[in-house]
């Protein structure tokens, strides 16, 4: 299990992954002041899950549970298991690198949208994965989930920002 001083050398490790440290420095302030609430929810999260594997990603401290699910929080990232037994290793390699780069996406949004990420980005995109008769009108309808404009933008940003090329969804 992480101590305090672990934690803290894991989160200032962000500022040493390849980035211009001066970014880095710029990212992570602007996610602890203009991004504050999601970024506490994250850091909550994030604690709660402190035996899980973690890593880092661009500005962004990833933690890896299984969960079948993804979601970004501020500078926090949870990432779930998208693999498919009926897809090659490569297949699912790509598959959770472009889940990876999606999730980055909102963290991009949570830097441009500080206090509006909640209402803009996090409420909708929660309730558009979350309440079945969303997924039953995707089911319906052929839908992806990346469909809805806030799903769509973090690919979007995330693409851009990462350089990362995504078959059409």
């Amino acid at each position: 299990m992480m101590d305090i001083e672990d934690i803290c050398v894991f989160l200032c490790g962000i500022l040493y992954d390849g980035m211009a440290v001066s970014i880095k420095i710029l990212c992570v302030l602007c996610q602890w002041t203009w991004g504050v609430v999601q970024n506490i929810v994250g850091l909550l999260v994030f604690l709660v899950t402190l035996k899980n594997k973690h890593s880092i990603f661009r500005c962004a401290v990833v933690t890896h549970w299984n969960h079948p699910y993804s979601m970004g929080c501020g500078m926090f990232i949870f990432k779930g298991d998208h693999g498919y037994a009926h897809y090659s290793d490569e297949r699912n390699e790509k598959i959770n690198h472009d889940v990876l780069v999606h999730e980055y996406g909102h963290t991009v949004q949570s830097l441009i949208l500080g206090p509006l990420f909640v209402p803009v980005i996090a409420i909708p995109s929660l309730l558009w994965a979350s309440i079945p008769y969303f997924d039953r009108l995707r089911s319906r309808r052929g839908l992806s989930y990346y469909w809805l404009y806030c799903e769509k933008w973090a690919n979007l940003l995330g693409d851009k920002v990462c350089g990362n090329i995504r078959e059409k969804c």
